[in-house]
């Protein structure tokens, strides 16, 4: 059983990592092309925001161990791992400069809510996923049993 939890977990962080990672890449992409090519950045920044980005994958990757809590609900449990990952990426995106707060309070208001749209998005479609994916196994167990 323990080993099962540290593999679920493990497995969901690597995939966590992995699209907070390639978030970030196509976000860097975007703004150099925006900037035709002329993207700069000083005093580390990128890597403080490439180490951010992986931050931001464990934070939304580690707390899936609460999945494997079955005395909580799955709408608690889906709060709890968001909220967990949603209040790190905020902070993340907040030290590394993420959210514009010297442009005032729109910019910085749209930034936060596209960061939180961003990670719902990603929610669904990975709850979806797996609601998919268990329905299937559930048909196949059926289909064994008849």
């Amino acid at each position: 059983m323990k080993n099962d939890t540290i593999s679920f977990v493990i497995q969901r962080t690597k995939v966590a990592v992995a699209i907070a990672s390639f978030l970030f890449l196509l976000g860097q992409l975007i703004a150099d092309v925006n900037m035709g090519g002329a993207y700069s950045a000083s005093d580390y920044s990128v890597t403080k925001m490439a180490l951010g980005s992986v931050g931001i994958g464990l934070a939304f990757g580690l707390p899936c161990v609460i999945y494997t809590r079955e005395n909580l609900s799955r709408p608690v449990q889906i709060s709890i791992h968001l909220a967990t990952g949603c209040a790190v990426m905020l902070a993340i995106a907040f030290f590394v400069g993420w959210i514009p707060t010297d442009r005032g309070l729109l910019p910085c208001a749209l930034s936060i809510a596209s960061m939180l749209l961003t990670s719902f998005v990603i929610a669904f479609f990975t709850y979806r996923r797996q609601k998919k994916l268990a329905e299937r196994i559930n048909r196949q167990l059926e289909q064994r049993r008849g």
